[in-house]
């Protein structure tokens, strides 16, 4: 039998890239991304400026990046519901229920990344293609089950689209205005909404 490789261990160099991308989302929670400096972001990393131009080639590419993970996290907070078929409200409730808490930390970073009108074009420079990339998964789960005949019809990248933005506008609004909200009642109409964008069922539908 062939031995099994093991995964390569990170070399120094990935810690240090993953250091920047660390340092650049503690950076990007308290200051507008356009207002960060390379200095500050080669600073928090504890590497120099020419440091930095090692790993990442502008500002642009490391926001890309930290966006990157960003969108790497919620495809693993909602793995659960992109890898089953059907409603399964249960599990895309969890799902969310996991994207509410990370964007109670991040959510500074992104609305900014995500939402903001106007946010310069350090950001824009990444936005349109993370966001479309944000949505492949989920495009890809609802069109598996609309070859099922189970969705309502349409464009199911259209739709992944549409319910990507209500999941990032709601944690937006909580993340502004905590206060606001109640947090099981948001989960919950934002789970039926999503489901009733998706599959055309009412609330007491996407229980069964």
């Amino acid at each position: 039998m062939p031995a099994i490789k093991s995964r390569r261990a990170p070399t120094k160099g990935d810690q240090r890239e993953q250091a920047l991308v660390d340092a650049a989302r503690a950076v990007f929670r308290d200051k507008p991304i356009n207002q960060v400096t390379i200095d500050e972001l080669a600073g928090a990393a504890g590497i120099t400026r020419s440091g930095f131009y090692f790993y990442f080639e502008s500002k642009q590419a490391l926001l890309a990046a930290v966006v990157d993970q960003g969108i790497a996290e919620a495809d693993v907070e909602l793995a659960e519901w992109l890898g089953s078929d059907g409603l399964d409200r249960a599990a895309l409730r969890r799902g969310l229920a996991a994207g509410l808490a990370r964007w109670k930390v991040d959510g500074r970073w992104l609305r900014e990344a995500f939402l903001a009108p106007d946010p310069g074009p350090d950001v824009m420079q990444v936005r349109d293609r993370l966001v479309d990339k944000g949505c492949t998964l989920f495009s890809a789960r609802i069109e598996r089950d609309a070859r099922a005949g189970l969705t309502v019809g349409g464009s199911p990248a259209l739709l992944a689209r549409m319910a990507v933005n209500l999941r990032s506008t709601m944690f937006s609004d909580v993340y502004a205005d905590p206060a606001a909200y109640d947090e099981d009642e948001l989960l919950d109409t934002l789970t039926d909404a999503i489901l009733r964008l998706v599959y055309g069922v009412s609330p007491g539908d996407s229980d069964r």
